[in-house]
């Protein structure tokens, strides 16, 4: 070991099982906090001169898959734990299988636990940290008695009458005595190595339990801007990379197939490892926080040039279109309702959307002729999912010389990055450029970026129902300027408009109420625009 570094030991080997949605998902180590996975909140308390052992246990496969591409330029080593089991082993257990990596002093903690804590001074004795907490939650902790700072008994999880000095998880070893008592002792508990050592206690103040689920919800709460965990995927925003996670990782092997087809117009570095898609942080910010009609006219162009390519041959010849198209718009759809009908049996459909009378879903899309809809199609490189919250955009900025600038100004024109885009198109990574026309229309009369944060209102009585839909300021415009682009290009406006609620009501079941039943709502309101 190099003498002159500081060795970390994280435990990221347990289940997490309290961890509600996360559990069946992630190990604890990744569960994000303000879009980072806990254990990079973690790597970035410590310089570069520090040298990292990870214990990885279950699903530790996950935890490296991340961190060797995330983290890729710090020293980190890996220990497989081959017994994690809770009751079986503790973390002294997993501190004694990882013993030849932190010989001659190291710090461990627990990968649920952050914290603010100067330590640089203290690495001259034994300490562990510690967090005042209430009697009434005392014995869910190890928790200690002192005089000053010396440790003078440890508890582990037993109550009390008074608020304790609870650990928390974090602690620094001088030397290898600590390793000796352990091993001596078949300890399965940390302070069980310290016995007939000196050992101090150091009080830290600031410092986040994600213990459980309810935990985390509440240390989340204080972010406007976070992303909380969907049935099979999570997003992380971290060290300058994009990272999506998927249960599935064909998911993000896809995605990589999809951005190697046109990579002009996707993020840098795109690359799968293991269930993660991971790519470089696009300069600039959503094209919904910059929205203008010039940025709005320049995003169909680049659209034009740029993202809707032309599919190669094989994607004419090879591929069943009509088949693709029937099974994407009609067969989804009835899939997705159903999905619906059955979460909500006994709900009845409303008959009057914001004071305008509406046919059944049903009935709506027996008017639709799916076949006209499904032959139809412009099969070229799509986005997927483009509406202006998956949309990057920089406006450029040339600081050049004026005598340069018509050799080098296409360096500094304004640019656009695709971001979250689909996994396919019906199986094809190819598709129908309708289903992005469609996608943009509809971001512009439902404001994803305001559905995030909640800016709408669904009123039911009886069969009637109110709609507060948020759109985007001056819809009307940016609609005729689209509606212009498609009729110039030669395309069917009707088509666009009729995908539009076909859209709405796809994403219906895969949203909690009241947002689910809005949605069908709406798309009974744009039905009823495009049909009646």
């Amino acid at each position: 070991m190099n003498s002159n570094k500081l060795t970390v030991l994280i435990l990221a080997a347990g289940y997490g099982r309290r961890m509600g949605p996360f559990s069946r998902m992630v190990p604890k180590a990744l569960i994000p906090y303000d879009n980072k996975p806990l254990i990079s909140h973690i790597i970035e308390k410590f310089d570069d001169t520090t040298r990292f052992v990870i214990a990885c246990g279950h699903m530790g496969q996950y935890v490296k898959d991340y961190v060797s591409v995330v983290h890729k330029d710090k020293d980190i080593v890996f220990v497989d734990i081959d017994n994690y089991a809770e009751g079986d082993t503790g973390p002294a257990t997993t501190i004694q299988m990882c013993a030849k990596y932190i010989r001659g002093g190291f710090m461990w903690l627990a990968c649920d636990t952050l914290f603010d804590f100067n330590f640089e001074d203290k690495l001259d004795h034994n300490w562990i940290a510690v967090h005042p907490v209430d009697s009434a939650i005392a014995h869910d902790y190890c928790w200690i008695e002192r005089e000053a700072n010396e440790i003078t008994a440890v508890h582990n999880k037993k109550p009390s009458k008074t608020a304790v000095d609870a650990f928390i998880g974090l602690m620094y070893v001088k030397d290898d005595e600590y390793l000796k008592n352990l091993q001596v002792r078949k300890a399965k508990e940390t302070y069980e190595g310290f016995k007939g050592m000196e050992l101090k206690a150091h009080t830290i103040r600031s410092w986040k339990d994600f213990g459980t689920y309810e935990k985390w919800e509440e240390l989340s709460s204080e972010f406007t801007d976070v992303s909380f965990p969907k049935p099979n995927e999570l997003f992380y925003n971290d060290n300058k990379k994009i990272v999506k996670f998927w249960t599935d990782p064909k998911q993000a092997e896809m995605r990589v197939k999809r951005a190697e087809c046109n990579p002009e117009a996707m993020p840098s570095n795109v690359e799968q490892s293991g269930n993660f898609l991971i790519h470089d942080f696009a300069k600039g910010d959503i094209v919904y926080n910059q929205y203008t009609p010039e940025v709005f006219e320049k995003m169909l162009a680049w659209c034009e040039t740029t993202l809707w390519t032309p599919a190669p041959p094989e994607e004419h010849t090879d591929i069943d279109h009509l088949n693709i198209c029937q099974k994407f718009y009609h067969d989804k759809t009835m899939e997705r309702l159903e999905q619906f009908r059955v979460k909500y049996s006994e709900w009845s459909e409303p008959c009057v959307v914001n004071g305008k009378e509406v046919l059944s879903i049903d009935q709506y899309l027996a008017k639709i002729d799916f076949n006209w809809l499904c032959t139809e199609t412009s099969w070229k490189f799509i986005h997927g999912d483009l509406h202006f919250d998956n949309t990057i955009y920089q406006h450029g900025q040339y600081l050049g010389s004026l005598d340069c600038f018509e050799q080098d100004k296409d360096k500094y024109a304004d640019k656009f990055t695709a971001i979250d885009w689909r996994t396919d198109f019906g199986g094809a990574l190819y598709g129908d450029q309708y289903y992005d026309l469609a996608k943009m229309l509809g971001g512009l009369h439902l404001s994803y970026k305001d559905i995030k944060h909640e800016r709408y209102n669904y009123k039911e009585r009886n069969d009637y129902v109110t709609l507060e839909i948020p759109s985007v300021d001056n819809v009307k415009d940016y609609e005729d300027v689209l509606h212009n682009w498609v009729v110039k290009q030669g395309l069917d406006w009707k088509k666009v408009k009729t995908l539009v609620p076909i859209i709405y009501l796809n994403m219906s079941p895969l949203h909690e109420a009241p947002f689910d039943k809005f949605l069908i709502s709406l798309a009974q309101y744009h039905f009823s625009k495009v049909l009646d």
